[in-house]
């Protein structure tokens, strides 16, 4: 199950390596290169020394000295680490556009008492050690991450969250009816069927990019959706183990062209490209099925409760119980016919996606860069449903909640991955990365 060749009769002729580790395929497709089976040393190397990085990156804090005035530094701040006083200089310093004098000649050695003698060469220091002014937020994009932080601390101590429940159980037995969810997410039905035009042009022109690449690089081209097809036609003659080859072939695939095509929208968001490639590496290997599961959501059917996947076959959450992950479909369809319910429109997906991607994960380099950007996103969200709704703040923490509960149903599917009666040591690479599946041996060995 190595290898899939793709040939048609344009000039696409790529070779998938099933057995590639996903930190190479995403180098290779965010590097603009052919996603080929090349196993290079150069990848695994460079996965290898992103790994030693990130640990690096990891170690405790009280180790650490500020690197502006060698005070103990309490985390990375604006891109550099620093103590808490100097990242509250560098930020006032920003904000209050404050410009300096030195009285010594412009050459002070900053230290713990200089710091406070010398203001214009403390802040000249904290550039030099890496600190930027991009890093710090708005007051549009502050103003968005209270409301959010708010929003979710909220909801985390509400007792009697019948929306929240509700809307995530099974859709086919404890969900209610369409009349009795509409009454109760009441306060936050829609009041302006066209909300982009009441927002700033800076938001009206980030939005219709994000939806307009959402849309681009939603489905793949048609030689890659036959290669599916090919791979899923078995025949009732196959052993149980050629079936199971012919069906973990199949989600590797998908694993490949989903993954590619998450890649590409997320080098078209704005940010992402500037970030260290380890981030990239980083964001994309952690969201990637988180997002797919959003992607999923935008093809979901109420009326006949199914989902349409890349192959035009619906699929219902019966069929994908059938498959053994009958906790992710309950959950997973849940989270379908919520979304569907709050008449989440193609901005919110492609808004919710970019925020979903920007997420804080372990092991990223700069994370503060990550959530810089990942604000935009958040901030644009935020104004757009109180444009749209009658209770924007409402519609936004929940909409916000759904990201948490991506993760869960994430894990869910992982767990019930791993709970399959098979023999993990043939699934491929690409697959255990994507759906962060470990066998119970390895498990067990990190005990």
């Amino acid at each position: 199950m190595g290898k899939v060749v793709l040939k048609d009769g344009s000039s696409n002729n790529d070779t998938f390596n099933l057995e590639e580790p996903l930190s190479s395929l995403c180098m290779n497709i965010i590097n603009d290169n052919k996603v080929t089976s090349s196993n290079q040393k150069s990848d695994k190397d460079l996965q290898g020394d992103s790994q030693k990085k990130q640990l690096s990156l990891r170690k405790p804090v009280e180790e650490e000295l500020c690197k502006i005035c060698g005070d103990r530094a309490s985390g990375y701040h604006y891109n550099a680490l620093s103590c808490e006083g100097c990242k509250g200089f560098f930020r006032r310093s920003i904000t209050r556009n404050a410009v300096y004098t030195c009285k010594y000649g412009g050459h002070c050695e900053m230290d713990m008492w200089m710091r406070r003698k010398c203001p214009a060469c403390r802040l000249v220091r904290c550039r030099e050690v890496g600190m930027k002014q991009e890093c710090l937020l708005s007051d549009d994009q502050c103003k968005a991450r209270d409301a959010r932080r708010k929003a979710k601390k909220k909801l985390s101590k509400k007792p009697d969250t019948n929306i929240e429940e509700k809307t995530f159980t099974s859709p086919n037995d404890s969900l209610p009816n369409s009349d009795k969810l509409s009454s109760k997410i009441l306060p936050i039905n829609v009041k302006n069927t066209d909300p982009l035009t009441k927002l700033s042009q800076q938001q009206q022109e980030l939005i219709k990019n994000l939806v307009y690449y959402q849309e681009k690089f939603e489905y793949p081209d048609e030689s890659y959706i036959n290669t599916i097809k090919n791979v899923s036609s078995v025949t009732t003659d196959k052993s149980q183990e050629e079936l199971q080859s012919s069906m973990l072939e199949q989600m590797a695939l998908i694993c490949v062209f989903m993954t590619k095509l998450i890649i590409e929208f997320a080098k078209q968001l704005p940010g992402f490209q500037e970030l260290p490639k380890e981030d990239q590496i980083v964001l994309l290997k952690e969201a990637s099925n988180e997002v797919t599961t959003l992607r999923a959501a935008r093809c979901y059917d109420p009326k006949n409760r199914t989902i349409v996947f890349m192959t035009g076959i619906p699929v219902t959450q019966e069929n994908m119980s059938a498959l053994g992950i009958k906790n992710y479909a309950e959950v997973a369809f849940g989270f379908f016919h919520s979304l569907s319910q709050l008449c989440t429109d193609n901005t919110e997906y492609a808004l919710l996606t970019a925020i979903c991607i920007f997420s804080e994960r372990p092991g990223l380099k700069n994370p503060a860069l990550v959530e810089k950007y990942q604000e935009n996103f958040v901030s644009a969200l935020y104004n757009y449903e109180h444009q749209k709704r009658n209770n924007g703040g409402c519609a936004f923490a929940i909409l916000i909640s759904r990201l948490t509960e991506l993760r869960t149903i994430s894990l869910k599917h992982s767990q019930d991955l791993l709970d399959l009666e098979m023999d993990r040591t043939f699934i491929p690479e690409l697959v255990k990365e994507f759906f962060s599946i470990e066998s119970k041996e390895e498990t067990t060995s990190l005990m």
